[in-house]
């Protein structure tokens, strides 16, 4: 019987040692996928900001057309007016 409880011992303690050293690389996996989540969520946010931008660069383009796309509207309208007159 103590040979047996010894043998039990032996391998317990084996086990405990297996399984904190797992635990170890457990928190290291666990630290490692923490930044690539943080990484991912980094690039989605750089895609989103660089989207905002391109709609920034767009309505200002916009912008900066309308009062010559109004002009001309007004300039064809004039000629249209002149010619039922």
């Amino acid at each position: 019987m103590k040979n047996e409880m010894a043998g039990l011992k032996a391998m317990f303690r084996r086990t405990m040692v297996v399984v904190a050293r797992m635990d170890g690389r457990i928190d290291d996996i666990q630290k490692s996928l923490s930044a690539l989540a943080a990484k991912g969520d980094i690039s989605s946010l750089n895609d989103r900001m660089d989207g905002f931008a391109g709609l920034l660069l767009d309505s200002r383009q916009r912008w900066a057309v309308h009062p010559d796309t109004l002009n001309q509207h007004h300039d064809r309208l004039t000629k249209l007016e002149e010619r039922r007159a």
